[in-house]
């Protein structure tokens, strides 16, 4: 999809919320900054007005506000989860030479914590907003809606993205990985997932049970926690998959760290991979590559997410034509583990 528009604040000002609480803009400024000066009859009037048109107060008092058009927020959960750095390396490749300047902030995977950074971030004029997640609390859309800025939503495929959408269709994905299994012969197939938003894991679920039962295979093998990936909760989940299913002879796993714990969990156990279980991975991380047998995986092309969306942001800030949406494909692997 294409789109051509007119960049304009198109904001509230505090013009517009003295005249809606018929009194004068330093009264306005006044309730704001010092609330305890003003009346509560004439502080609630003031809120009122505040809340009906959306106002965001301008920190231009600050330097950093002084230089805000160059400035563009980016909130991720957490720079720590696999990719993310990634992402930011693209979009940093793209608007820093552009001339635009990135504030950096972690949600640290909470949705109000997000939503008070926004309300935080969006106190200066900002030229956009980067989210690396794509959940977020109703005040949180509100406060984009009415703010007016170009947005970018990186790393998943979204059904309805708030502005620009890059990124992988999970459920492909997830699909791919699953058919490559079925045509190598596997027909009793495990499916193991770590701590993921809940969203990303109804997108590979969607794929996981697309693919089987299109060829009438058993969607039952599944287990899930809400711990985060790591080799010790891939380890310690494959006992409980092998005791319900005993049978299982692949197992797809929501991240590489969780197939290399069932991995070494399988070596511990005399269970030899591939042969008598086959195991996969999702992201393509290093480790994927190194482990005995290196890991099949998909590989997700996280840079070229965060390229792709500073290139869009850029378009669309300069008035250019965009892509509102970019679904990158995401590749397979193929590796001696299955």
């Amino acid at each position: 999809m294409e789109g051509r528009k007119r960049r304009g604040t198109g904001r509230a000002t505090l013009a517009d919320v003295a005249k809606l609480a018929n009194v004068g803009t330093m009264t306005v400024s006044r309730a704001l900054r010092q609330p305890d000066r003003v009346s509560d009859k004439l502080r609630v009037k003031i809120e009122s007005a505040v809340a009906e048109l959306g106002y965001i107060p301008n920190s231009s008092a600050s330097a950093l506000a002084s230089a805000s058009s160059n400035v563009v927020a980016v909130v991720t959960s957490s720079l720590a989860e696999f990719g993310h750095a990634e992402m930011m390396a693209g979009v940093q490749e793209i608007l820093i030479p552009a001339g635009y300047q990135l504030m950096l902030a972690e949600s640290q995977n909470q949705e109000s914590r997000e939503q008070k950074l926004l309300e935080t971030f969006l106190s200066y004029n900002l030229a956009a907003v980067i989210l690396f997640d794509a959940r977020h609390t109703t005040a949180t859309y509100e406060l984009l809606s009415q703010a007016q800025l170009p947005i970018a939503e990186l790393g998943a495929a979204l059904e309805k993205p708030l502005d620009i959408n890059i990124g992988i269709d999970n459920a492909a994905a997830t699909y791919q990985l699953a058919e490559h299994l079925i045509s190598l012969g596997y027909s009793r197939i495990g499916l193991m997932s770590a701590a993921q938003k809940p969203w990303v894991s109804q997108q590979r679920l969607r794929g996981w049970n697309r693919a089987l039962l299109t060829h009438n295979l058993s969607t039952t093998r599944v287990i899930s926690t809400y711990e985060p990936s790591s080799f010790s909760v891939g380890a310690s989940l494959l006992p409980e998959l092998l005791l319900n299913w005993p049978d299982m002879d692949a197992l797809i796993c929501s991240s590489d760290e969780l197939a290399c714990g069932a991995l070494f969990e399988c070596q511990r156990r005399k269970i030899q991979v591939p042969r008598d279980l086959a195991i996969v991975g999702f992201g393509n991380s290093d480790v994927s590559k190194v482990c005995q047998p290196p890991l099949t995986t998909m590989a997700v092309p996280h840079r070229e997410i965060g390229i792709q969306a500073g290139k869009a942001l850029l378009a669309k800030m300069q008035d250019e034509a965009w892509e509102s949406q970019r679904i990158l494909p995401s590749t397979l692997c193929k590796r001696e583990s299955c």
